[in-house]
Protein backbone atom coordinates (compact mmCIF):
# COMPACT_ATOMS: atom_id res chain seq x y z
CA UNK A 1 0.00 0.00 0.00
CA UNK A 2 2.85 2.38 0.88
CA UNK A 3 4.55 1.61 -2.44
CA UNK A 4 1.35 2.44 -4.34
CA UNK A 5 1.03 5.73 -2.46
CA UNK A 6 4.62 6.68 -3.29
CA UNK A 7 4.03 5.77 -6.92
CA UNK A 8 0.88 7.93 -7.07
CA UNK A 9 2.65 10.92 -5.53
CA UNK A 10 5.62 10.52 -7.88
CA UNK A 11 3.42 10.29 -10.98
CA UNK A 12 1.51 13.42 -9.98
CA UNK A 13 4.74 15.32 -9.29
CA UNK A 14 6.21 14.30 -12.66
CA UNK A 15 3.02 15.34 -14.50
CA UNK A 16 2.85 18.69 -12.72
CA UNK A 17 6.54 19.43 -13.28
CA UNK A 18 6.30 18.62 -17.00
CA UNK A 19 3.34 20.96 -17.51
CA UNK A 20 4.79 23.84 -15.49
CA UNK A 21 8.17 23.71 -17.27
CA UNK A 22 6.42 23.80 -20.65
CA UNK A 23 4.33 26.75 -19.44
CA UNK A 24 7.42 28.93 -18.94
CA UNK A 25 8.21 28.64 -22.65
CA UNK A 26 4.68 28.95 -24.04
CA UNK A 27 3.13 31.54 -21.68
CA UNK A 28 3.81 34.51 -24.01
CA UNK A 29 1.74 32.74 -26.68
CA UNK A 30 -0.96 32.14 -24.06
CA UNK A 31 -1.13 35.89 -23.45
CA UNK A 32 -1.34 36.55 -27.20
CA UNK A 33 -4.02 33.89 -27.59
CA UNK A 34 -6.13 35.33 -24.77
CA UNK A 35 -5.98 38.88 -26.16
CA UNK A 36 -6.91 37.76 -29.68
CA UNK A 37 -9.82 35.61 -28.44
CA UNK A 38 -11.30 38.57 -26.54
CA UNK A 39 -10.77 41.12 -29.31
CA UNK A 40 -14.10 42.12 -30.89
CA UNK A 41 -16.12 40.10 -28.38
CA UNK A 42 -19.75 39.85 -29.58
CA UNK A 43 -19.15 42.41 -32.32
CA UNK A 44 -19.57 41.63 -36.02
CA UNK A 45 -16.42 41.43 -38.13
CA UNK A 46 -15.06 44.85 -39.04
CA UNK A 47 -16.98 46.67 -36.29
CA UNK A 48 -14.10 47.01 -33.84
CA UNK A 49 -10.55 48.32 -33.66
CA UNK A 50 -7.93 45.63 -34.18
CA UNK A 51 -5.31 46.31 -31.52
CA UNK A 52 -3.87 42.85 -32.03
CA UNK A 53 -3.13 41.62 -35.55
CA UNK A 54 -1.07 38.55 -36.39
CA UNK A 55 0.67 36.45 -33.80
CA UNK A 56 4.08 38.10 -34.28
CA UNK A 57 2.68 41.63 -34.12
CA UNK A 58 0.66 40.70 -31.03
CA UNK A 59 3.78 39.32 -29.34
CA UNK A 60 5.62 42.53 -30.24
CA UNK A 61 2.82 44.60 -28.73
CA UNK A 62 2.64 42.70 -25.45
CA UNK A 63 6.42 42.36 -25.19
CA UNK A 64 6.69 45.90 -23.86
CA UNK A 65 5.00 45.07 -20.54
CA UNK A 66 3.09 41.81 -20.52
CA UNK A 67 5.12 39.07 -22.22
CA UNK A 68 4.91 36.81 -19.16
CA UNK A 69 1.71 38.16 -17.60
CA UNK A 70 -0.19 35.49 -15.69
CA UNK A 71 2.83 33.20 -15.49
CA UNK A 72 2.47 32.45 -11.76
CA UNK A 73 -1.17 31.26 -11.89
CA UNK A 74 -0.42 29.62 -15.24
CA UNK A 75 2.34 27.51 -13.76
CA UNK A 76 0.27 26.75 -10.66
CA UNK A 77 -2.57 25.68 -12.95
CA UNK A 78 -0.26 23.32 -14.83
CA UNK A 79 1.03 21.80 -11.58
CA UNK A 80 -2.49 21.04 -10.34
CA UNK A 81 -4.15 20.17 -13.65
CA UNK A 82 -1.37 18.09 -15.20
CA UNK A 83 -0.32 16.67 -11.86
CA UNK A 84 -3.77 15.14 -11.54
CA UNK A 85 -4.39 14.50 -15.24
CA UNK A 86 -1.07 12.95 -16.27
CA UNK A 87 -0.50 11.35 -12.87
CA UNK A 88 -3.89 9.62 -12.80
CA UNK A 89 -3.61 8.58 -16.44
CA UNK A 90 -0.20 7.02 -15.90
CA UNK A 91 -1.42 5.12 -12.84
CA UNK A 92 -4.26 3.68 -14.93
CA UNK A 93 -1.78 2.82 -17.67
CA UNK A 94 0.57 1.19 -15.16
CA UNK A 95 -2.30 -0.99 -13.97
CA UNK A 96 -2.88 -2.20 -17.54
CA UNK A 97 -6.44 -0.86 -17.76
CA UNK A 98 -5.68 1.13 -20.93
CA UNK A 99 -3.99 -1.80 -22.72
CA UNK A 100 -4.95 -5.12 -24.25
CA UNK A 101 -3.66 -8.53 -23.20
CA UNK A 102 -0.49 -7.99 -25.24
CA UNK A 103 0.27 -4.68 -23.60
CA UNK A 104 -0.74 -2.51 -26.56
CA UNK A 105 -2.68 0.75 -25.94
CA UNK A 106 -6.36 0.41 -26.84
CA UNK A 107 -7.50 3.63 -28.52
CA UNK A 108 -11.01 3.82 -27.03
CA UNK A 109 -9.73 3.10 -23.54
CA UNK A 110 -7.10 5.82 -23.89
CA UNK A 111 -9.83 8.24 -25.00
CA UNK A 112 -12.10 7.37 -22.07
CA UNK A 113 -9.37 7.46 -19.43
CA UNK A 114 -7.83 10.59 -20.96
CA UNK A 115 -11.22 12.35 -20.83
CA UNK A 116 -11.91 11.27 -17.24
CA UNK A 117 -8.47 12.30 -15.98
CA UNK A 118 -8.69 15.56 -17.91
CA UNK A 119 -12.11 16.41 -16.45
CA UNK A 120 -10.83 15.77 -12.93
CA UNK A 121 -7.68 17.87 -13.40
CA UNK A 122 -9.48 20.67 -15.26
CA UNK A 123 -12.15 21.02 -12.57
CA UNK A 124 -9.67 20.98 -9.69
CA UNK A 125 -7.47 23.67 -11.28
CA UNK A 126 -10.31 25.86 -12.60
CA UNK A 127 -9.83 28.79 -10.17
CA UNK A 128 -6.20 29.18 -11.24
CA UNK A 129 -7.12 29.19 -14.94
CA UNK A 130 -9.79 31.82 -14.26
CA UNK A 131 -7.28 34.14 -12.57
CA UNK A 132 -4.68 33.51 -15.28
CA UNK A 133 -7.19 34.48 -17.98
CA UNK A 134 -8.24 37.68 -16.21
CA UNK A 135 -4.66 38.76 -15.58
CA UNK A 136 -3.66 38.12 -19.19
CA UNK A 137 -6.65 40.11 -20.48
CA UNK A 138 -5.59 43.22 -18.53
CA UNK A 139 -3.99 45.81 -20.77
CA UNK A 140 -3.92 49.49 -21.65
CA UNK A 141 -5.06 48.26 -25.08
CA UNK A 142 -8.13 46.76 -23.46
CA UNK A 143 -9.97 43.82 -24.97
CA UNK A 144 -12.80 42.23 -23.03
CA UNK A 145 -13.79 43.14 -19.49
CA UNK A 146 -11.00 44.47 -17.25
CA UNK A 147 -10.94 43.03 -13.71
CA UNK A 148 -8.01 45.15 -12.45
CA UNK A 149 -6.33 42.35 -10.48
CA UNK A 150 -2.98 43.08 -8.82
CA UNK A 151 -1.80 39.48 -8.88
CA UNK A 152 -2.66 35.86 -8.18
CA UNK A 153 -3.33 36.29 -4.47
CA UNK A 154 -5.49 39.36 -5.04
CA UNK A 155 -7.42 37.36 -7.62
CA UNK A 156 -8.08 34.53 -5.18
CA UNK A 157 -9.14 36.93 -2.42
CA UNK A 158 -11.45 38.79 -4.83
CA UNK A 159 -13.12 35.56 -5.89
CA UNK A 160 -13.60 34.47 -2.29
CA UNK A 161 -15.12 37.83 -1.34
CA UNK A 162 -17.68 37.46 -4.12
CA UNK A 163 -19.27 34.32 -2.71
CA UNK A 164 -16.87 32.05 -0.89
CA UNK A 165 -15.79 28.65 -2.16
CA UNK A 166 -18.43 28.34 -4.88
CA UNK A 167 -17.37 31.58 -6.54
CA UNK A 168 -13.88 30.15 -7.00
CA UNK A 169 -15.26 27.68 -9.53
CA UNK A 170 -17.12 30.15 -11.78
CA UNK A 171 -17.03 28.87 -15.34
CA UNK A 172 -15.69 25.48 -14.30
CA UNK A 173 -18.16 23.65 -16.55
CA UNK A 174 -16.62 24.94 -19.76
CA UNK A 175 -13.10 24.47 -18.39
CA UNK A 176 -13.87 20.87 -17.47
CA UNK A 177 -15.27 20.23 -20.96
CA UNK A 178 -12.27 21.97 -22.55
CA UNK A 179 -9.68 19.88 -20.75
CA UNK A 180 -11.73 16.70 -21.08
CA UNK A 181 -11.83 17.00 -24.87
CA UNK A 182 -8.21 18.08 -25.18
CA UNK A 183 -6.94 15.41 -22.80
CA UNK A 184 -8.81 12.55 -24.43
CA UNK A 185 -7.46 13.48 -27.87
CA UNK A 186 -3.95 14.30 -26.64
CA UNK A 187 -3.26 11.25 -24.53
CA UNK A 188 -4.95 8.77 -26.87
CA UNK A 189 -3.09 10.13 -29.90
CA UNK A 190 0.25 10.21 -28.06
CA UNK A 191 -0.08 6.69 -26.60
CA UNK A 192 -1.19 5.04 -29.84
CA UNK A 193 1.23 6.99 -32.07
CA UNK A 194 4.18 6.22 -29.80
CA UNK A 195 3.37 2.51 -29.79
CA UNK A 196 3.00 2.48 -33.60
CA UNK A 197 6.39 4.17 -33.99
CA UNK A 198 7.98 1.68 -31.60
CA UNK A 199 6.42 -1.25 -33.48
CA UNK A 200 7.71 0.14 -36.79
CA UNK A 201 11.25 -0.65 -35.67
CA UNK A 202 12.67 2.72 -36.72
CA UNK A 203 16.36 3.23 -36.08
CA UNK A 204 15.83 6.43 -34.09
CA UNK A 205 16.26 7.37 -30.46
CA UNK A 206 13.36 7.07 -27.96
CA UNK A 207 13.49 10.85 -27.56
CA UNK A 208 12.89 11.39 -31.29
CA UNK A 209 9.97 8.94 -31.27
CA UNK A 210 8.45 10.75 -28.31
CA UNK A 211 8.89 14.03 -30.17
CA UNK A 212 7.20 12.70 -33.33
CA UNK A 213 4.30 11.22 -31.35
CA UNK A 214 3.92 14.54 -29.50
CA UNK A 215 3.77 16.47 -32.79
CA UNK A 216 0.93 14.28 -34.05
CA UNK A 217 -0.83 14.72 -30.72
CA UNK A 218 -0.40 18.51 -30.92
CA UNK A 219 -2.10 18.70 -34.33
CA UNK A 220 -5.03 16.61 -33.12
CA UNK A 221 -5.57 18.43 -29.84
CA UNK A 222 -5.40 21.90 -31.45
CA UNK A 223 -8.12 20.99 -33.96
CA UNK A 224 -10.40 19.55 -31.31
CA UNK A 225 -9.87 22.16 -28.60
CA UNK A 226 -9.91 25.58 -30.30
CA UNK A 227 -13.67 26.39 -30.05
CA UNK A 228 -13.87 25.37 -26.39
CA UNK A 229 -10.69 27.31 -25.70
CA UNK A 230 -12.25 30.50 -27.06
CA UNK A 231 -15.49 29.95 -25.14
CA UNK A 232 -13.67 29.28 -21.88
CA UNK A 233 -11.68 32.52 -22.26
CA UNK A 234 -14.88 34.51 -22.87
CA UNK A 235 -16.79 32.94 -19.95
CA UNK A 236 -13.93 33.28 -17.47
CA UNK A 237 -13.26 36.92 -18.33
CA UNK A 238 -16.86 38.15 -18.29
CA UNK A 239 -18.13 40.31 -15.40
CA UNK A 240 -20.40 38.70 -12.83
CA UNK A 241 -23.32 40.21 -10.93
CA UNK A 242 -23.87 40.24 -7.15
CA UNK A 243 -25.84 37.01 -7.47
CA UNK A 244 -22.81 35.27 -8.99
CA UNK A 245 -24.33 34.99 -12.45
CA UNK A 246 -22.48 35.97 -15.60
CA UNK A 247 -23.62 39.28 -17.08
CA UNK A 248 -22.76 38.27 -20.66
CA UNK A 249 -23.02 34.48 -20.82
CA UNK A 250 -25.15 32.19 -18.66
CA UNK A 251 -23.15 29.11 -19.59
CA UNK A 252 -21.41 27.12 -22.30
CA UNK A 253 -24.42 26.71 -24.63
CA UNK A 254 -25.44 30.36 -24.27
CA UNK A 255 -21.89 31.49 -25.09
CA UNK A 256 -21.76 29.21 -28.13
CA UNK A 257 -25.07 30.52 -29.52
CA UNK A 258 -24.20 34.19 -28.94
CA UNK A 259 -20.73 33.97 -30.46
CA UNK A 260 -21.92 32.14 -33.58
CA UNK A 261 -24.97 34.42 -34.00
CA UNK A 262 -22.98 37.68 -33.86
CA UNK A 263 -19.45 36.74 -34.96
CA UNK A 264 -20.16 33.70 -37.11
CA UNK A 265 -18.42 30.35 -36.90
CA UNK A 266 -15.09 32.09 -37.36
CA UNK A 267 -15.65 33.71 -33.97
CA UNK A 268 -15.01 30.34 -32.37
CA UNK A 269 -11.61 30.24 -34.03
CA UNK A 270 -10.40 33.72 -33.17
CA UNK A 271 -6.71 33.49 -32.46
CA UNK A 272 -6.62 29.99 -33.94
CA UNK A 273 -3.03 30.43 -35.12
CA UNK A 274 -2.01 31.61 -31.66
CA UNK A 275 -3.87 28.62 -30.20
CA UNK A 276 -1.93 26.25 -32.45
CA UNK A 277 1.41 27.97 -31.88
CA UNK A 278 0.79 27.78 -28.15
CA UNK A 279 -0.83 24.33 -27.86
CA UNK A 280 1.57 22.75 -30.33
CA UNK A 281 4.83 23.54 -28.50
CA UNK A 282 3.17 23.10 -25.11
CA UNK A 283 1.89 19.64 -26.03
CA UNK A 284 5.26 18.61 -27.46
CA UNK A 285 7.25 20.02 -24.54
CA UNK A 286 4.99 18.71 -21.77
CA UNK A 287 4.67 15.21 -23.24
CA UNK A 288 8.37 14.88 -24.08
CA UNK A 289 9.39 16.18 -20.62
CA UNK A 290 6.81 13.86 -19.04
CA UNK A 291 8.10 10.84 -20.96
CA UNK A 292 11.76 11.71 -20.29
CA UNK A 293 11.18 12.24 -16.56
CA UNK A 294 9.47 8.87 -16.35
CA UNK A 295 12.41 7.32 -18.21
CA UNK A 296 14.88 8.93 -15.81
CA UNK A 297 12.75 7.88 -12.83
CA UNK A 298 11.75 4.29 -13.71
CA UNK A 299 10.70 3.59 -10.13
CA UNK A 300 7.73 5.87 -10.82
CA UNK A 301 6.06 2.99 -12.67
CA UNK A 302 6.69 -0.20 -10.70
CA UNK A 303 5.77 -3.47 -12.36
CA UNK A 304 2.28 -4.63 -11.61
Amino acid sequence: QQSKTRSAVRECCIGGLAGSLACIVTNPLEVAKTRKQLQGELLPPGAYARHYGGVLSTLATIARAAIQRGLAPGMAYQVVMNGIRLGAYQLLDNSGLSRDDEGRPVAWRCVVFGAACGALGGFAASPLYLIKTRLQAQSSLAVGHQHHLRGTWHGLVSLWSQGGLLSMWKGSTVQTARVMVGSSVQLATFSVALRKLEDAGLSVSPLLMQFLASCLSALAVTSAMSPLDTLSTRIYNQPYGPDGRGLVYSGLLDALVKVVRVEGLTGLYKGAMAVFLRLGPHTVLSLVIWARLRHLLPEASPAG
